[in-house]
């Protein structure tokens, strides 16, 4: 039988220094996604990610645009090996490759629109500062819970990701997300820690991001999927792109629903997953979720021959109205 095959994007946070390094050894298509990036965004994108430290790539706009050029020649390069997916979906920033991936924006597009949302979440977190921690081994509803109680004398802290039945991410006021913290510490988390991030993403701290994209956003053209497509918004397949362009939209200050994700994957009859990125952040969250199927960084992909595809599940190919958006 033929694999269902999804490819996932991840997101800010699957940049790593010298991550230039190995789409380089993609040759020239690579080299030219490169420079049209550079066109597109004024980034040097291919000096970036061969030279880049950690602390430059914190930089939401650097590190927005790179993750998204390094993944869509991923994805040229997997498209080019045979790689076909059934259903594609994306982690946060991912969902503007996964955009490209299914048809509903071009390339440049997707470039000029990560540019944009980059430098619009860097100056909301310079005007607004804050912090984000991924917390592990504690139930996500106990750990909403603990940032209900954070939330106390103006302080902000929320479920920016929720990642897997296991993990969640929160963000918020750096007070309010280091009293999380500690509280999850408290109760018995196996981890709980701040993450090296240049902001309090998928929080009401981005919400002057969220402002500034608006009118970008209402003047892109959005194509309907030629491919299915699942929303890290909503956690649904995407029945109704110009409803959808909302969701995009609010995923700036909205959390991240992978485990949602996941779960439509899941029903969609997936078996094999793709990461079409830099790094394998998404691959530990799909190997915890989906235990019984094929799990493949880009590498991994690119050094095997693709089986035909699959078909999606026709039980999940017309979502019933519940899961409509």
């Amino acid at each position: 039988m033929s694999p269902t095959v999804a490819f996932v994007f991840p997101g800010q946070g699957s940049q790593f220094p010298g991550m230039g390094y190995e789409m380089e050894r993609w040759g020239r298509r690579a080299d030219a996604l490169g420079s049209r990036a550079e066109d597109v965004t004024g980034l040097p994108v291919r000096a970036l990610m061969k030279r880049a430290d950690t602390s430059a790539l914190a930089d939401p706009e650097v590190a927005q645009v790179l993750v998204l050029t390094w993944s869509l020649a991923a994805l040229e390069q997997l498209r080019g090996h045979g790689w076909r997916p059934a259903v594609v979906a994306g982690h946060s920033l991912g969902e503007y490759t996964a955009l490209v991936a299914c048809g509903c924006i071009d390339q440049e597009t997707a470039l000029s629109l990560v540019a944009r949302r980059g430098r619009a979440m860097a100056a909301a977190a310079a005007a607004r500062s804050g912090a984000m921690a991924a917390v592990v081994g504690l139930a996500p509803q106990r750990v909403q819970g603990l940032c209900h109680a954070a939330s106390v004398d103006g302080e902000v802290a929320v479920v920016a990701n929720w990642n897997s039945p296991r993990q969640v991410v929160v963000a918020g006021s750096r007070t309010a997300i280091e009293g999380v913290v500690a509280a999850a510490r408290a109760a018995g988390a196996l981890r709980a820690r701040l993450l090296p991030v240049g902001g309090a993403y998928h929080s009401p701290l981005m919400d002057s991001a969220h402002q500034r994209l608006t009118e970008h956003l209402a003047d892109v053209a959005l194509a309907p999927p030629a491919v299915p497509f699942v929303s890290s918004t909503t956690g649904l397949r995407v029945t109704d792109v110009e409803a959808y362009r909302q969701d995009l939209l609010a995923q700036i200050v909205s959390p991240v629903r992978w485990r949602d994700v996941m779960r439509t994957l899941a029903d969609c009859g997936v078996d094999t997953y793709v990461e079409a990125g830099p790094g394998r952040v998404l691959h530990g969250l799909a190997r915890e979720m989906a235990r019984t199927a094929q799990h493949l960084t880009t590498g991994d992909a690119l050094r095997r021959t693709p089986s035909p595809p699959g078909p999606v599940n026709a039980r999940s190919a017309v979502p019933p109205s519940s899961k409509e958006q």
